[in-house]
């Protein structure tokens, strides 16, 4: 969180205390404070709410698909759909950053007013992270050790995903709301999403989702390990890790990026009275990600591809000729297979 230097002249984002609380650039909130809505401000806001609402659309249609179609209804799906449904609510962050900066132009409010504002969206956010790691690492045990996850029961497994996913969101969220009733709880924030994160929250979240990102790659790169050389795997379930390993690369890339530039760019290269444009801006790419998962899904798996073409009532595509075997559909235990996601 950005919080305005009240001590000093500094005007950059920068750790103030052993607490760590981040400063909002003090020149950007002298310029802007009510200053009426500012094209500076309020373009990347409009961009990512376009985003936002073409999310709503494609997200919803992820969800529809997986309830429709049995097919999609294995473990691996819902964590898919649950994400999905996670990024509606996060990418709802932006209502109130439209609304500060576009229609009021009040520009900065309170801390604890936009916490209260950024509660859902807050913890949705760390949720849809949390679902693309959940993704992975049902795709590695099902691969990894097939008669042992073919006897657990999905709900179990889908339980124990998003109730971690809620644990990861509470800390941040806990922290926040101490910083909330604390003596900063009434400095000014733009606000955006992470600006509602209070306190060392901030940091922390940063240093998670990294990790995160970079635990997918690791999973998500050992399952395509594993399939490409485990004796007996057909190439259709290759295929069918093809579609998630693309939806993760998408996510996964778009919230690297923006933390290599927060992190290296914008500190070493950018001046200080650009820092909020390119922090602003390079947040689009996870937005997109987070919003067009359907695209991705649409263009590598057939199966997904046939019922978004069936729920909007275009034309079937052509088959593709393809069946689905998988290592554990061989095995007789196995009350599911690899196959959550059919391909082609």
């Amino acid at each position: 969180m950005c919080h305005l230097d009240t001590l000093n002249s500094r005007s950059y984002c920068q750790i103030a205390n052993e607490k760590q609380v981040m400063k909002l650039p003090k020149n950007l909130y002298n310029k802007y404070k009510n200053a009426g809505a500012q094209p500076r401000l309020f373009a990347p806001a409009v961009c990512m709410f376009g985003i936002m609402l073409i999310g709503y659309v494609f997200n919803t249609l992820v969800i529809v698909a997986t309830l429709k179609n049995k097919k999609l209804q294995g473990s691996c799906n819902y964590f898919i759909a649950f994400g999905c449904f996670a990024d509606i609510f996060h990418t709802s962050a932006h209502w109130i950053y439209v609304y500060t900066t576009v229609v009021t132009g009040e520009n900065f409010i309170p801390f604890d007013k936009c916490l209260w504002f950024q509660s859902v969206p807050q913890h949705f956010l760390t949720v849809s992270v949390v679902m693309t790691l959940c993704v992975g690492i049902d795709r590695l045990v099902s691969v990894t050790f097939p008669v042992f996850y073919g006897r657990q029961e999905r709900n179990h497994i889908l339980a124990g995903g998003i109730a971690f996913a809620f644990s990861c969101s509470s800390y941040f969220y806990v922290i926040s709301i101490k910083t909330a009733f604390s003596r900063h709880g009434k400095d000014p924030v733009l606000c955006i999403i992470v600006g509602s994160l209070g306190g060392r929250a901030m940091i922390d979240w940063f240093n998670f989702v990294v990790l995160f990102s970079m635990c997918d790659l690791a999973i998500y790169s050992a399952v395509w390990v594993i399939l490409r050389f485990k004796a007996g795997t057909s190439e259709d379930s290759k295929k069918a890790f093809r579609s998630l390993f693309a939806v993760m690369i998408t996510v996964a890339f778009g919230w690297l990026a923006n933390a290599f530039v927060q992190a290296v760019i914008v500190p070493a290269f950018i001046p200080i009275e650009y820092h909020y444009d390119f922090m602003a801006y390079f947040g689009i790419p996870v937005n997109l990600a987070s919003s067009c998962g359907f695209v991705t899904l649409y263009i590598f798996s057939a199966e997904y591809r046939r019922t978004f073409r069936r729920l909007l009532g275009l034309s079937p595509s052509k088959p593709s000729g393809s069946t689905f075997t998988t290592p554990t559909s061989r095995v007789e235990t196995s009350k599911r297979s690899f196959a959550d996601i059919p391909v082609q």
